[in-house]
């Protein structure tokens, strides 16, 4: 073959590898997500076991290439990174499900990423040192350091590519089972053609692999997603996977949306209302401001509090702020959203689109979530609730839902939000749903309000008819002892130890979902 041929050549192999590696690693976070969310565990977890896998595999491809360096054993490995990636995909599809839910949410993610990513990048790290060994020896003249560099440059140059494919263009239109099929395929093609082309008049064994990679690729393609009893849609979302389930509750049919792990919202079939009671918080805004006109939902999930607001305000305008661009659809065709050009659908991150919006609003409800239970760090510090304030009419009302415990180690979450609420607003409410005396897991409602006194919720009592969640609110209010409330940090987008915080809070869960199993 041809040196210069030979380099290219060898090169373009370093560059679709190079990729593969990114492919996984973006992917293997979705493939957590479902079972332990889109935590900072997860993240940590995946990233630290690759990048161990890689650290491997670049000692271990070293030694080997100084001891056989040979264009078919580089070849050969790319072979075995493809089965690697499609073992992967097996695991996901068979095992992973019944196992994930048994494990913690803060080591479940380090325990699974061990034994499925472990093997695929420690297979694709030692490609990298093998490329240098074998472009150098046919470019001796050129210096060690030119082979390398040019490695490296193309290796992550295929990086870059496979991370802004993956983002853009493959978990947003294949799904992540596809895209491991695909990789591992793509892999065992490339090494067996590279196979095909080197090794002479032995062609059985490079042919073989092509067979068997393609016989895999098949069967993994036959496992039908794992949804569960009742699911009437699943998808891979932009930012989570989404599934839709119909299930009993409180006596009655309902239809839920799961974002990853998060229930972020349902309704009862027959009658289309709301079948969590916190999503019934935002009526609240009827303590505060007399005449809802605008109204600003920062989290759509499936769209439960936009339809009521529609269905309860037939003169009132929605903005709603979701960033998967698939839910708007989803909650039209399964959750009965009306088709209503009241409704201003805005698919943009939530602060960025209060940053630009010129509107003024009588209500901006907040439930953004980004994982499980952890809210966002950028809706939660003194920088957003200024925004927010500055949005609303001079009568308009800010009400947030954050997931949390009053528990002690749990708290500081809380009274850290409490406290910087009330360095923005006049007067701050909170509202446990379940008891304000209790430690275990419930959603809590923060209220922030610009007036000169703090209203009296027993009048939520004259509401008791139309709106009977307003009824007990009073009962539900908390008041801690100002001293736990100083002690709280102050969030800012500078310091919000947000995931720190949710860690305790994953601990709490971890432990009820235990005790209940």
């Amino acid at each position: 073959m041809d040196v210069r041929n030979y380099k290219y050549g060898l090169l373009f192999f370093v560059t679709l590898t190079g990729m593969a590696v990114l492919i996984v690693e973006i992917a293997a976070t979705r493939i957590l997500a479902p079972f332990f969310g889109n935590s900072i565990f997860t993240f940590s977890s995946v990233i630290s076991i690759i990048l161990a896998a890689l650290s491997l595999g670049y000692y271990f491809g070293g030694r080997l290439s100084d001891r056989k360096p040979s264009n078919v054993l580089f070849c050969g490995l790319i072979v075995i990174a493809g089965f690697t990636v499609l073992l992967l995909q097996l695991l996901n599809a068979t095992v992973l499900p019944g196992m994930a839910h048994k494990l913690s949410m803060i080591s479940g993610p380090l325990i699974v990423s061990l034994m499925m990513f472990l093997l695929p990048a420690l297979f694709l790290g030692m490609l990298s040192p093998f490329a240098i060994k074998l472009l150098h020896s046919s470019h001796a003249e050129k210096g060690v350091g030119n082979a390398a560099g040019l490695v490296f440059f193309w290796s992550t140059l295929g990086s870059i590519a496979g991370s802004l494919s993956a983002g853009f263009l493959l978990i947003p239109h294949w799904g992540v089972g596809n895209i491991m099929i695909g990789v591992g395929l793509g892999l065992v093609l490339l090494g067996s053609i590279g196979m095909l082309v080197l090794s002479g008049k032995r062609r059985i064994f490079p042919i073989s692999m092509i067979l068997l990679g393609l016989l895999c690729g098949f069967a993994l393609k036959q496992f039908d997603e794992r949804a569960g009893k009742g699911v009437v849609y699943v998808a891979d979302g932009l930012y989570e996977k989404i599934v839709i389930r119909d299930i009993a509750y409180q006596g009655r049919n309902a239809r839920i949306l799961l974002q990853d792990r998060n229930i972020s919202s349902g309704m009862f079939i027959d009658d289309g209302s709301m079948a969590f009671d916190y999503t019934k918080y935002f009526d609240l805004y009827r303590l505060f401001t007399p005449g809802l006109k605008t109204a600003l939902a920062i989290g759509g999930g499936a769209y439960s509090v936009p339809k009521a607001i529609l269905h309860d305000s037939p003169k009132a305008i929605v903005d709603v702020v979701e960033t998967d661009p698939s839910l708007h659809g989803l909650a039209k065709e399964y959750f009965a959203l009306p088709d209503d050009p009241r409704l201003r659908n805005h698919v943009i991150d939530g602060r960025r689109f209060l940053h630009d919006t010129p509107e003024q609003y009588d209500l901006i409800f907040s439930d953004a979530y980004r994982s499980f239970i952890s809210v966002p760090m950028q809706f939660t510090t003194r920088e957003f609730f200024s925004l927010a304030k500055s949005k609303l009419k001079g009568e308009g009302v800010f009400i947030a839902n954050y997931y949390g415990s009053l528990g002690v180690d749990t708290r500081p979450m809380i009274y850290s939000v409490l406290k910087t609420m009330r360095s923005v607003f006049s007067q701050v409410y909170l509202i446990a749903t379940v008891n304000p005396e209790s430690d275990e897991l419930q959603n809590l409602i923060f209220i922030g309000h610009n007036a000169d006194k703090r209203i009296d919720l027993q009048q939520a009592a004259a509401f008791k008819f139309a709106y009977p969640v307003l009824n007990k609110v009073a009962g539900l209010e908390l008041r801690p002892a100002e001293d736990l409330v100083e002690s709280a940090f102050l969030l800012t987008d500078d310091f919000a130890p947000v995931e720190y915080y949710a860690a305790n809070v994953i601990r709490k869960y971890d432990a009820a979902s235990r005790k209940v199993n």
